[in-house]
């Protein structure tokens, strides 16, 4: 048997819809689950662990890491039994929280087969179309895992069978990105249950309207345009509605002209500034988060990101 090397995989959060592009443009993070994979004779089964020696936050079912390192072998080396390895987790993105942590693990676990693949079959790697469009069906959701893969601001879309396409943008520096993370979690299957069916013409035409300022903010870098991007009422309003703890915040956040969207299907939320603004507003924007939190009571994380260029990183040792 081939001897494999350790294998260090680092995967951006992401954060998805960004206001009107539900299930088509997603954002890369530079908040990273790091991975390190290592193979040995000794190794005859797969085993996860944590970093810091915590139990699994996931079961053995729920290890989308595994899961997607099998099925790319299925699916590229069908007659290839996949080599067990012993996988080191940490994991710096919260699990249902909107952040990209299930696209990080299918990254990963596609990835790691990838540099397998490579040393054992180099003649049958995919190509990177063929990779790109499998990360992309694998979990059904483009605008988690391209931008994880790929880095920065990316919208993706395939429909009715077609071939995955898309296209990357660099995200502007001109405003500065803050993630709101309230201490509860979301199932993103019980969020699309919120869902309604069918939506009014004048919503998608609303919808369609506010991505056209996304790529008019991209492309001119203008606060004013990103301020209306983010609108949206095909998502925001039901898995946001006034019952949620969340909403007197949305409330706040329109009032005092400061950019938001839900992360994914939340709880988190990704809060926009002019970066020349930020002196003269963060606190302020502090303020009114602790406020609204402080009489829900619901604990919180409240700090500043960056936008991740790069994408997946992969060392080998």
């Amino acid at each position: 048997m081939i001897r494999l090397p350790k294998i260090l995989i680092q995967v951006p959060g992401t954060s998805a819809n960004l206001g009107p592009g539900f299930d088509l443009m997603g954002l890369a993070l530079d908040l990273r689950n790091e991975f390190e994979f290592s193979f040995s004779k000794e190794i005859t089964k797969s085993i996860t662990e944590l970093k810091n020696g915590k139990p699994l936050p996931f079961s053995e079912k729920e290890d989308l890491v595994y899961q997607s390192y099998l099925s790319y072998f299925k699916k590229f080396l069908p007659n290839t039994t996949p080599p067990p390895y012993h996988c080191k987790m940490n994991l710096s993105l919260p699990l249902k929280g909107g952040l990209g942590s299930s696209a990080s693990a299918i990254v990963a676990g596609l990835s790691l087969a990838r540099e397998v693949h490579k040393r054992l079959e180099p003649a049958t790697l995919p190509t990177e179309p063929d990779f790109i469009q499998y990360l992309a069906e694998f979990e059904g959701h483009p605008d988690n895992t391209l931008p994880a893969y790929l880095g920065g601001f990316v919208f993706a879309y395939s429909t009715f069978g077609e071939s995955l396409r898309y296209f990357r943008k660099k995200f502007p520096s001109s405003v500065a990105i803050f993630v709101l993370t309230p201490e509860f979690h979301v199932s993103t299957e019980e969020s699309r249950k919120a869902l309604p069916k069918t939506y009014a013409t004048a919503d998608v035409i609303f919808n369609l309207s506010r991505i056209g300022a996304w790529m008019h903010f991209l492309d001119k870098r203008k606060f004013g345009d990103l301020l209306v991007g983010l609108e949206d009422k095909m998502h925001t309003p039901y898995r946001i509605p006034k019952s949620s703890p969340l909403f007197p915040l949305a409330e706040t956040f329109t009032e005092s002209g400061i950019g938001y969207c839900l992360s994914g299907s939340g709880p988190s939320l990704l809060v926009f500034l002019e970066r020349k603004s930020v002196k003269s507003k963060q606190a302020d924007l502090e303020e009114k988060i602790s406020q609204v939190m402080g009489t829900a009571k619901i604990a919180y994380t409240f700090k500043r990101v960056k936008p991740d260029g790069l994408g997946v990183r992969i060392q080998t040792k």
